[in-house]
C-alpha cells in the first residue's frame, strides 16, 4: 500500500538520446483515439502455472465508464478468453489454492425492486463449469480479500457500521471533526478483517478503534502458510490522513491477537509462501514520505533486502519458492525490477524498453507475469520466464501501429549538483534544424512519483499539436535516491522550481526550442510547482495549473493528507512556532502579483485532496492583480476525475489553453 500525496549554477552539461523520427505512419493520434486504449491490470497465474487471469478495462464513451472484465490468457500460446461476459464491473480475480475456482469481486445483481444500493461482494467461478457463486454478503462491501491457503475460507475487509447508525438513520448525525477533508459528511468509521468460510458465517477477526486503511488506502491482507494468521498495515484509528503512522501487523485467528512489528513507520506486509517469513517496508532513515525500503522479518529478527540498492521500493512480491523478492522502484526515466535473492546479489532484471507497471504475479517456475509499457504501447501483459526475455502475451493496442507516435526518450542536466533527468517527448512531425515551442508537463506526488518513458495518451496529443513535452523530474522524485528525494524536504517549490528551469534552459540550449513560447502545466504537486513557477519567474508564455496546493496553510487545514504537508515542511505545523511564516513564504498564492503568464485554473468541484476552495482564492488572486486568468471547475468528486468524458474534457481544454497562447 503505497500513498501518493498530491498526485511538487544553470546548466553545466547535458545529455539527450538522439531522436529516431516518428514511424512514416501518416495517421496522427488524437483525443477521439483516447477511447481506443486498452489497459490491462491485477494479473493472477494460476497455481498450474498455465494461464494468467488479469483485468481487461476499456472506455465507454457513451455511458462515461469504464467496462472490465476478466480475461483468461494462455501462458504457452497467447489465446485469450473472456471469463466474465454479462458483468461490466469486475475487478482483483483470485486464485484458489487448488486452481479450481477462480474468484472476483463485482456489485451483486438485484433479484427485487425496488433495489437497495449495492455493495461490491466475492463471488467464484467454479472453472470446470457454471455459473460464479457469491461468498461474501458484507452488509457494507468488501474492500480486499485472500484465499486462506487451504481454500476453504477467505478473508475480507470491510468497514465496519457507525457507532451510531440507528441516531444517523433518524437525521441525527452531526459528527465530531478530526483529521478529516472538509468534504467529510460523517466521522470515519474503522476497516477491518473477517473471516468468511465457505458455506458458514462469516467472523470478525479484529476490531476497535484502529483501521486498516480502506478506499484509496486499502491494502492487500496476506496468510501465512499454515493458514493461523494474516499480515496488514494498520493506521492508527479512522482517519486516512495518518498514514505516516501506519504499522505492518500480524493477527492470530485463535487467539485475535495483533503484534506489529518494529517500533516506526512500516507497510506493505506480505508473508512468504512457506515459512515464517514475512516482508515489509520501513521509512529510510525515518522519511516515511521520501523513501522507503525493504526488509524481511524472520521471528523476531529483521534484516534489510537490498540494502544497497537507494531506490524508494514501491512494490515487492516473493518469488513463488519464497527464496527472493521481486522489488521494483523508479529508476531514472523508467521502472527498475530487481531480483532480490535472501541470500546472494540483488540483480537489475533487463526488460529492455519495457516499463515495469508495478502489478505482477510470480508462476511456479519462478517466473512472473506482469503488466508493462512501452514508448510506443501503453499497456500489455508480458510473462518473464526464467533466464528469457520478456515475451507478449497480449497485443490489444497493436492498432496504434497505424499511428505517428512520437519519439521519447530521457533528457538529463546538470544542475545544484545533482545530474537531473527527465522525459522528452518531440514533436510527431519533428524536423531537424527546426525550434519547436514547448510544453511542460510536471508530476504530482511531489514525493514518492516520477515521470517515465511510457507511452502517454496526452503527450501524443500535444505532440501532434507541434510541441515539444518535457516531464521534468525535480528534486524530491524518488529516481535517484535518498538525498535527491529528501533534498526537498523544507524547500519544497524553490529547489524543484530550480530544477526543473535549469531543464528548460538545458533544452533550450541544443537549438531546438523556441524560447518565446514555452509554457508550464502540471496537476496536483505539479500544478502547485506550475503556480509557483509563474510567480517567480517570467519566462512562460501559458500555464495550466490543476489541482494545485496553492496556500499550504488550507492545504494542511482542509485536506484528507493530514500527515504530508508537515512532512516536506520538516516537521513544521502553520499553528505551531514558526510555521505560520514558512507555510506563507512557500504557499505560490503569496507571489500573484509577480505572475505573467496567461494562467488557466483546474479544479474537482469534489477534490478532498487538494480542496478546490484554494483555486477560488488563486483565480481571484490573480483576476483581482490585473492578470489573464480563467478558471474552469469539473463538476466531479475527487483528486482527478474518474471518468473518461471528464478526463478528456480536462485534456482538451488544457490542450487548447496551450495552442491559445503557443501557436
Amino acid at each position: 500500500m503505497r500513498f501518493s500525496a498530491i498526485a511538487l549554477t544553470f546548466v553545466f552539461a547535458c545529455s539527450i538520446v538522439s531522436p529516431q523520427i516518428a514511424r512514416a505512419q501518416t495517421q496522427p493520434f488524437t483525443f477521439d483515439d483516447f477511447a481506443k486504449i486498452v489497459r490491462f491490470s491485477d494479473p493472477q497465474v494460476s497455481p498450474d502455472g498455465r494461464r494468467v487471469a488479469v483485468v481487461e478495462s476499456r472506455v465507454d464513451m457513451a455511458g462515461d465508464q469504464m467496462r472490465t472484465a476478466i480475461v483468461l490468457v494462455d501462458i504457452a500460446s497467447g489465446e485469450t478468453r473472456t471469463l466474465t461476459q454479462g458483468r461490466d464491473h469486475v475487478a482483483m480475480p483470485r486464485w484458489s489454492p487448488d486452481g479450481s475456482r477462480l474468484a472476483f469481486v463485482t456489485l451483486p445483481s438485484c433479484a427485487s425492486q425496488p433495489c437497495a444500493p449495492a455493495k461490491a461482494q466475492v463471488f467464484a467461478f467454479p472453472m470446470d463449469g457454471g455459473d460464479p457463486v457469491q461468498l461474501t454478503h458484507a452488509s457494507n462491501g468488501v474492500e480486499s480479500y485472500a484465499w486462506r491457503p487451504d481454500g476453504r475460507a477467505i478473508a475480507y475487509v470491510t468497514s465496519d457500521d457507525a457507532v451510531n447508525k440507528a441516531d444517523i438513520e433518524k437525521h441525527r448525525d452531526l459528527f465530531v471533526v478530526g483529521d478529516q477533508d472538509f468534504l467529510s459528511q460523517a466521522a470515519p468509521v474503522p476497516a477491518h478483517i473477517w473471516l468468511q468460510p465457505l458455506g458458514g458465517n462469516a467472523e470478525r477477526i479484529t476490531s476497535g478503534a484502529t483501521s486498516l486503511g480502506s478506499g484509496a488506502f486499502s491494502g492487500d491482507i496476506s496468510w501465512s502458510s499454515d493458514g493461523t494468521r494474516i499480515a496488514f498495515v494498520r493506521f492508527p484509528d479512522a482517519y486516512s490522513g495518518h498514514f505516516g503512522h501506519t504499522r505492518s501487523c500480524v493477527v492470530s485467528l485463535a487467539t485475535k491477537d495483533v503484534a506489529c512489528l518494529g517500533d516506526g513507520f512500516s507497510n506493505d506486509a506480505g508473508f512468504s509462501p512457506s515459512g515464517d517469513l514475512l516482508y515489509y517496508n520501513g521509512a529510510h532513515d525515518g522519511y516515511w514520505s521520501i523513501q522507503l525500503d525493504a526488509f524481511v522479518r524472520d521471528g523476531t529478527q529483521a534484516r534489510p533486502i537490498a540494502a544497497d540498492l537507494d531506490r524508494d521500493v514501491s512494490w515487492a512480491l516473493w518469488v513463488r519458492d519464497g527464496e527472493a523478492l521481486w522489488l521494483a522502484a523508479d529508476d531514472r526515466a523508467t521502472v527498475g525490477l530487481w531480483y532480490a535473492p535472501l541470500h546472494g546479489a540483488v540483480r537489475r532484471v533487463d526488460l529492455g524498453d519495457i516499463v515495469f507497471g508495478r502489478q505482477a504475479s510470480p508462476a511456479p517456475d519462478g517466473g512472473l507475469a506482469f503488466i508493462g509499457a512501452t514508448p510506443e504501447d501503453p499497456s500489455e501483459l508480458y510473462y518473464l520466464a526464467p533466464g528469457a526475455a520478456p515475451r507478449r502475451l497480449t497485443n490489444e493496442n497493436a492498432w496504434l501501429s497505424r499511428y505517428t507516435i512520437a519519439k521519447t526518450a530521457e533528457f538529463t542536466w546538470m544542475n545544484d549538483g545533482f545530474r537531473e533527468d527527465g522525459v522528452l517527448t518531440y514533436p510527431a512531425q519533428y524536423i531537424a534544424g527546426h525550434a519547436y515551442p514547448l510544453v511542460l508537463v510536471i508530476h504530482g506526488g511531489p514525493t514518492e512519483s516520477a515521470s517515465t518513458v511510457g507511452f502517454s495518451a496526452f503527450t501524443q496529443v500535444l505532440a501532434a499539436h507541434g510541441y515539444f513535452v518535457l516531464q521534468p523530474n525535480y528534486r524530491g522524485s524518488d529516481n535517484l535516491g535518498f538525498v535527491y528525494g529528501k533534498a526537498l524536504v523544507g524547500d519544497v517549490d524553490a529547489g524543484p522550481g530550480r530544477d526543473i528551469v535549469a531543464g528548460v534552459k538545458a533544452l533550450e540550449a541544443t537549438g531546438m526550442i523556441d524560447a518565446s513560447h514555452v509554457g508550464v502545466s502540471g496537476w496536483s504537486g505539479g500544478g502547485l510547482l506550475t503556480s509557483w513557477l509563474i510567480g517567480h519567474y517570467t519566462i512562460w508564455s501559458a500555464a495550466v495549473s490543476g489541482a494545485a496546493v496553492d496556500d499550504f496553510i488550507e492545504e494542511y487545514d482542509l485536506t484528507d493528507a493530514f500527515d504530508y504537508m508537515p512532512s516536506l515542511m520538516g516537521g513544521l505545523s502553520p499553528w505551531q512556532g514558526n510555521g505560520h511564516a514558512a507555510y506563507v513564504a512557500s504557499s505560490p498564492i503569496t507571489y500573484v502579483a509577480n505572475v505573467t503568464a496567461p494562467t488557466l485554473i483546474l479544479s474537482d468541484t469534489g477534490d478532498y485532496r487538494v480542496p478546490t476552495v484554494q483555486a477560488y482564492a488563486f483565480y481571484h488572486a490573480l483576476k483581482e492583480s490585473g492578470k489573464t486568468v480563467e478558471f474552469v471547475a469539473i463538476p466531479a468528486y475527487g483528486h482527478f476525475p474518474s471518468d473518461p468524458v471528464h478526463q478528456l474534457e480536462v485534456y482538451k481544454r488544457w490542450t487548447d489553453w496551450m495552442d491559445r497562447y503557443l501557436h
